[in-house]
């Protein structure tokens, strides 16, 4: 039986990770929801689903997160932006939620009258620009876009404020488009330290060797990597390792095979690391696979 992707509506949440207002208690016009989620663990992933007569702009602060579109799979890291268009669908490719944090919100744009507070003509000229992006994700290299959008969260919700949030969400609407051309680029030395990890996944890959390749101390090598890449390069490296060990699991290979072949110090640790980024262990993950009923 063939799963239909479903019209997905968020409902007002509070809770200590997670925080979603709709707006009803946003009053905002044309600001359907806007929300945080912080994952301290990998969750369940998203089902196919679309947001209809919406735009849906996630942003990634920390860590990592899948997207599909019309079969084709996006990996975000810290910094980077997802976007969908009205109607379109989207899910996470049946890959769980990994642990960060993200802050998403939904532009309603049947409308233009009043949109964000704006006469007609300014929010019809707004959803104009919003059909000429380029899908489906956007890099801004630098922080002040989300510095704006942070601040408009801590301030959603709350009615005295909605005219500064509705700023702060139209000024990081405003960078999107007019910076959306361009792409962040690494630095060589960055660059190269990630095609050394990549090639290296084998190897315990200790930060120290990989700032000497950079000709870095230890700290600069992780503040630059961070800066440029918006995840600690410990988190890239057990990001790649995990996704890399899927592929050796599916071989029915031992976990504590791969543990060691991957360069982790034991199978436990190895199977920390991996329901951290999957939300199972390593076992688990091969019996869903071969479609094995039971887990432990």
């Amino acid at each position: 039986m063939i799963n239909l992707p479903e019209e997905w509506n968020d409902e007002y949440y509070i809770s200590k990770y997670r925080t979603v207002y709709t707006n009803q208690e946003l009053h905002i016009p044309g600001l359907r929801m806007f929300g945080k989620h912080t994952m301290n663990h990998a969750s369940a992933p998203l089902a196919p689903h679309f947001h209809r007569n919406a735009y849906e702009f996630t942003f990634v602060t920390e860590g990592t997160i899948h997207f599909t579109v019309d079969q084709k799979d996006y990996e975000l890291s810290g910094y980077d932006i997802f976007i969908t268009k009205p109607d379109e669908v989207h899910s996470t490719n049946l890959i769980p939620l990994s642990t960060g944090e993200i802050y998403w919100f939904q532009l309603d744009v049947s409308a233009a009258d009043h949109l964000f507070f704006l006469n007609q003509e300014a929010g019809q000229d707004l959803i104009d620009d919003l059909s000429k992006l380029p899908p489906h994700t956007f890099r801004p290299g630098n922080s002040r876009l989300l510095q704006h959008v942070k601040k408009a969260f801590e301030l959603a919700g709350d009615l005295p404020h909605r005219y500064f949030t509705a700023a702060c969400l139209l000024y990081a609407l405003q960078e999107i488009m007019a910076m959306s051309s361009d792409d962040r680029l690494l630095t060589p030395d960055i660059e190269q330290a990630i095609t050394y990890m990549k090639d290296h996944l084998q190897a315990e890959l200790p930060l120290e060797k990989l700032s000497d390749l950079c000709g870095l101390s230890l700290s600069q090598f992780k503040q630059k990597f961070k800066a440029q890449t918006g995840i600690s390069p410990r988190h890239y490296i057990n990001y790649q390792k995990i996704q890399l060990s899927k592929q050796l699991l599916l071989e029915q290979r031992s976990i504590t095979d791969i543990a060691m072949e991957l360069g982790f110090c034991n199978s436990s640790y190895f199977t920390a690391v991996f329901r951290r980024f999957n939300a199972c262990t390593p076992s688990e993950y091969q019996r869903q696979k071969e479609g094995r009923p039971g887990s432990t």
